[in-house]
């Protein structure tokens, strides 16, 4: 293959993996989860630049959690912190809590909050979501479960 056919074959696997992205995110926007995890991994696999690719996986993270799909959402979490811990502030984690909190899963929005204190232990905005689940929370429920078995309640 020739060098100009293949930074042209380049180039539109890269505006495909865009247009993935742009995809994935108006479906965030339209609330259809399934279908922006569809198209951020379809851009996944088109082989996107590392800019690209790297806003794909904030997509499905999101879908993820935002699908319910709590264990999943949580792997992703971990995986994109372990990848590149700089770009995964507490901010992250807070928001993935409360997208999974809304799918219903107060479980897992409890682990995703005790992932972002084991790496930013005085974060305050993590510290206020605890705080706030444990006046809100029913007794019983199981955030304040998840909470308790994680240490946080005793």
């Amino acid at each position: 293959m020739s060098l100009a056919l293949l930074t042209v074959f380049s180039t539109a696997c890269q505006e495909s993996a865009r247009d993935s992205l742009g995809s994935a995110r108006e479906a965030l926007a339209g609330g259809d989860p399934a279908a922006a995890l569809a198209a951020a991994e379809a851009g996944l696999a088109a082989g996107a630049d590392e800019v690209t690719a790297w806003g794909l996986e904030l997509v499905k993270l999101e879908a993820l959690a935002r699908e319910g799909r709590g264990d999943a959402a949580l792997a992703q979490l971990a995986a994109l912190a372990a990848q590149r811990p700089e770009q995964v502030p507490a901010e992250q984690y807070a928001a993935t809590a409360d997208q999974l909190r809304a799918a219903g899963q107060g479980a897992v929005a409890a682990q995703a909050l005790d992932q972002g204190l084991q790496r930013f232990p005085d974060d305050a905005q993590l510290g206020a979501q605890i705080e706030a689940v444990k006046q809100a929370a029913d007794p019983g429920s199981e955030e304040l479960e998840a909470l308790r078995s994680l240490g946080y309640i005793e």
